[in-house]
């Protein structure tokens, strides 16, 4: 599922393949965003921390 996700494939495609309903498929999605979202903010910060001039 989550491979399919990467592709350019509409959630309603992908609910159809897999025989899931499209409420379910979109719960999963916002889940997966939350814990993205969280790991991504942290890199970030680390990333563009400068030194003080």
């Amino acid at each position: 599922m989550d491979k399919l996700l990467l592709e350019k494939l509409s959630l309603a495609g992908i609910a159809w393949l897999l025989d899931v309903s499209e409420t379910w498929l979109q719960g999963y999605v916002n889940q997966k965003y939350a814990c993205v979202e969280q790991r991504v903010g942290r890199l970030v910060r680390k990333t563009l921390s400068f030194p003080k001039s």
